[in-house]
């Protein structure tokens, strides 16, 4: 079957032609590429990838087509996919239905049959910008004007957009042992999952939450979690996490919820030239010395020196984390209240799984302050 062709211009006007993938029509948002040879179901539906497009470095895409378990969400988030080599066929004893139905139930325009190699490594030294995918216009100078128009992710505000609208709950896995509140500012199901084997209901708020909300479900504890954005936007999140530090309730953020932290600590934030998208990162933890293979999703990171223990206004607090490829923050820890995040995810559906033992320490944390 001959596919529609389809154009992908960057804001630097590099471009690439290539085939229609998923739904006809065009799109826009901020192109990054993700390293996971494993997992696009969850990448797809991860509210982090809010108004992003996003690149698959691995060249075939689709081999176990879609189920009905893995999704992050209730929708697929990214606003476009790139992908070199669809899968003509799927083959797993889960699948439901393959991924380009998927996507073009779901309207996400993609594009296929393009070098993804020398797209990403155009990323890697230009830095993650805005990019144009049509199906629908051949025109590449229209599209790139188009693309010109669109509004940066510095500066977006989007957690508000991905939050639940109302409060829900997720009881815990036998008997209760802790009672947490989620910040939704982007969660992913697989984090009250993994609280719930550890005997936590956690009752999920909206990005709006206030402390007297926090209080009104009998938390034991505060989860902040991962989200779409630029942090340095997230006032009422933060001034959160500020009334929750002074109130000493045990706090854990994880990606979006660690920037929070960060500024509600006093540290600025930044954005990384094209960030960490993949599964395969290494981060070593500097309380234990062990270097973990982690799953990111982050393209801004907090701005902490890593060689020394900082004075706030809430105590002292040290770099937990840190990545091994470019020394970026990947985690805090509060010595002097009951607080700690990290920048990158232990709840990783798609694994790997080396980070886990962050939920066994959020449990002795909300244990030690009962």
């Amino acid at each position: 079957m001959k596919r529609r062709e389809a154009l992908l211009v960057l804001e630097d006007g590099r471009t690439f032609r290539g085939e229609a993938f998923g739904s006809i029509g065009e799109t826009f948002g901020e192109a990054v590429f993700n390293t996971g040879m494993t997992g696009y179901q969850e990448t797809l539906t991860d509210p982090s990838y809010h108004r992003q497009v996003v690149v698959q470095t691995a060249p075939q895409i689709g081999n176990t087509g879609i189920n009905a378990e893995d999704d992050e969400s209730d929708r697929i988030w990214v606003a476009g996919y790139v992908v070199r080599d669809p899968s003509r066929s799927y083959s797993n004893w889960r699948a439901g239905g393959s991924l380009e139905d998927r996507l073009a139930v779901e309207g996400i325009v993609g594009i296929s049959g393009i070098d993804t190699r020398a797209l990403t490594r155009h990323l890697r030294e230009r830095g993650a910008m805005r990019v144009g995918v049509s199906s629908v216009d051949d025109d590449r100078g229209g599209l790139l004007e188009r693309v010109r128009q669109q509004p940066e992710m510095l500066g977006a505000d989007l957690s508000a957009e991905v939050s639940t609208p109302q409060r829900y709950t997720v009881e815990a896995d036998g008997e209760r042992r802790f009672t947490v509140a989620a910040i939704d500012l982007g969660i992913k199901r697989n984090v009250p999952r993994r609280l719930a084997k550890r005997g936590v209901t956690t009752h999920v708020l909206p990005a709006s939450a206030t402390l007297d909300d926090i209080r009104a479900v009998g938390a034991d504890a505060v989860f902040f979690s991962p989200g779409p954005g630029d942090p340095a936007t997230a006032d009422g999140p933060v001034a959160l996490a500020r009334a929750v530090l002074s109130a000493r309730i045990p706090l854990f953020g994880i990606c979006f919820g660690s920037q929070i932290l960060g500024r509600a600590l006093g540290f600025g934030t930044y954005k990384l030239g094209y960030g960490h998208r993949g599964i395969n990162q290494p981060v070593v933890d500097r309380i234990t010395g062990k270097v973990e293979i982690t799953s990111h999703n982050h393209g801004f990171a907090v701005d902490a020196p890593v060689d020394r223990r900082h004075d706030t206004e809430f105590g002292a607090v040290e770099v937990s984390h840190v990545c091994l490829n470019d020394d970026v923050v990947e985690g805090l820890r509060c010595l002097d209240v009951p607080a700690f995040t990290v920048q990158y995810h232990p709840e990783a559906a798609a694994g790997p799984h080396d980070a886990d033992y962050l939920f066994d320490r959020f449990a002795e944390l909300m244990n030690t302050n009962a």
